[in-house]
């Protein structure tokens, strides 16, 4: 009995890896054509840069290239990130690398590390919002899905707040997102994200916002400041961390054939940060360094009632 109970489990933690790898496989062959590769020489000396989430994956290799270039980088991390910092430094040599803390998940903590930019930064040239989570529906101290908050809803409240550091400058904005956008749903009621029980409904939802969100900046920001978003690939990062081990480390392992490494997952990041000449597509939706495409969810209608109602939410929860 046992042995035929414990052929059964193994047959069917089988069946789910199968599956796992077929579904990375498909998205690969959908929406993950071979990597390009930033080759602008952009030099960034004089230039100030606030990367979100640097202390690891994409963030790390952008912030270690636009370091390299010469930046100023500032890496804004939940995690404590002086090795990072430690390593940056000693790859680029450029010891104008620093960290300071940010819990996007905390809105208290964002309008704390603001305050701080506000008061010790002269000026911001470009503002990574790299930092996201794909982690469990657990809700927020702010009464809020900890996958909204940290991948929309803090980065939203962030850029509001030291947006006067990037307005003196020909500036830009680069919002990370994810090309599985297409697969949310637009809810103003639930902005949230409390009704979602599923993570990855969460997580397409919050991206899907991000691709909204930076329309409407576009649309109201001053000429100077520049905002895109992108899809950087499927990525192996730790924004998968919450599959537990032995059985994550496994799916990891398999899935590093497939899917991009941190620093090809980066290069689209880094193409928005330094590429000449972009201004004028402020707004547009980026991958493998180029514009793409974006679905009918990305409308008029769509960009202004989110835009008008994440203003009103996040008045009322803060001021609440």
């Amino acid at each position: 009995m046992w042995l035929e109970i414990g052929i059964t489990l193994v047959c069917l933690l089988l069946a789910i890896l199968f599956g796992y790898a077929v579904v990375i496989i498909i998205f690969k062959i959908l929406i993950e054509p071979e990597p390009v590769m930033c080759n602008c020489k952009t030099r960034l000396e004089g230039k100030t840069v606030l990367v979100t989430g640097g202390n690891s994956g994409i963030g790390f290799e952008t912030a270690k290239n636009l370091a390299q270039r010469g930046a100023r980088v500032i890496i804004a991390d939940v995690t404590n990130a002086e090795k990072s910092v430690e390593e940056i430094i000693r790859f680029t040599g450029n010891g104008k690398v620093e960290y300071r803390h940010l819990n996007l998940a905390n809105f208290k903590s964002i309008k704390a590390f603001a305050e701080d930019i506000n008061k010790t930064i002269d000026h911001l040239d470009i503002l990574v919002n790299n930092a996201g989570c794909l982690m469990d529906n657990k809700a927020t101290e702010d009464g809020i899905n900890m996958i909204m908050q940290v991948n929309y809803l803090g980065p939203y409240l962030l850029t509001k707040l030291i947006l006067a550091k990037l307005i003196p400058t020909q500036s830009r904005i680069v919002n990370v997102s994810s090309g599985m956008y297409f697969c949310g749903e637009l809810d103003l009621q639930d902005l949230a994200g409390l009704k979602r029980k599923n993570f990855f409904k969460s997580y397409v939802n919050s991206k899907l916002c991000t691709v909204l969100w930076t329309k409407a900046l576009a649309k109201t920001l001053p000429t100077n400041v520049s905002v895109f978003c992108l899809h950087p690939g499927l990525v192996a990062t730790n924004i998968v961390g919450f599959i537990k081990r032995p059985i994550g480390t496994f799916i990891k392992k398999c899935s590093n054939g497939i899917v991009r490494n941190p620093y090809k997952g980066a290069q689209t990041s880094i193409h928005l940060c330094v590429a000449p000449n972009i201004e004028a597509l402020s707004g547009s939706y980026f991958s493998n360094c180029k514009v793409a495409t974006t679905t009918k969810i990305i409308n008029d209608t769509n960009i202004d009632g989110l835009w008008n109602q994440t203003a009103l939410f996040l008045k009322e929860k803060i001021s609440g």
